[in-house]
């Protein structure tokens, strides 16, 4: 064995014994979101309807308001949505500003970007997860970013009433989610502020609207 063999395999045993360089598999990630546990209060674990179409797999809920898209590509596992927002057949002035504001987003999310896709120029949010040691908890949250931010590209192009109903179901069972995990009020608003990008105020007006009078020590159900 060369020297540099042998550097390469003591690299890759260092790696295994510290957890870090393990490949999560394209069935492995199915598993957890074929799981359909319920009761868990996380994103990845209701009951995903998992098919196949072209190079894509969709995933759908009859709770969430928008088809997910999974696509592997080497060691990245891509997660996307359609908002169904096309660009092409608007004006220069109006296409334009949403390229502006989109840029802006790009610049303001750490995980989720949005970007064109297609001869429509739809507009589309992505994450991108790499497979080297993916965990579930990754996923769970991947997932809960993509949907919420279109929460926050909705209310910056100013189309909540094309998105209201959409919109406003989604944010309920996020926050749904959070309370089944055992986040606090404190723990959703950091989400909401950090992770999401909205105001401190802003984050106030969408639990006091969403939820009422939030009682921390409330254990069951949405509303106090």
């Amino acid at each position: 064995m060369t020297q540099k063999s042998r550097k390469n395999d003591e690299k890759e045993y260092i790696g295994t014994y510290y957890g870090y360089g393990m490949s999560v598999t394209k069935e492995e990630v199915l598993s957890w979101l074929g799981g359909k546990d319920e009761t868990s209060g996380n994103l990845v674990d209701i009951p995903w309807e998992i098919r196949k179409f072209a190079n894509y797999l969709i995933l759908e809920n009859e709770k969430i308001p928008f088809s997910l898209y999974l696509v592997f590509d080497g060691g990245i596992m891509r997660v996307f949505l359609k908002t169904g927002v096309e660009t092409a057949v608007m004006e220069s002035e109006s296409r334009l500003g949403i390229y502006r504001v989109l840029l802006i987003l790009n610049r303001q999310l750490d995980l989720v970007k949005f970007m064109l896709d297609g001869i429509h120029e739809e507009v589309i949010s992505r994450v991108d997860l790499e497979l080297d040691a993916l965990s579930k908890n990754e996923l769970n949250e991947g997932i809960n970013m993509l949907l919420s931010s279109i929460y926050l590209m909705v209310k910056t192009l100013k189309l909540e009433e094309q998105f209201q109903m959409r919109i406003t179901e989604r944010m309920l069972l996020m926050v749904q989610d959070m309370i089944k995990s055992g986040k606090t009020k404190a723990d959703i608003e950091k989400f909401l502020v950090e992770k999401i990008g909205l105001s401190q105020n802003e984050s106030e007006s969408i639990l006091t609207q969403l939820l009422g009078k939030y009682d921390e020590n409330q254990s069951s159900g949405m509303y106090a």
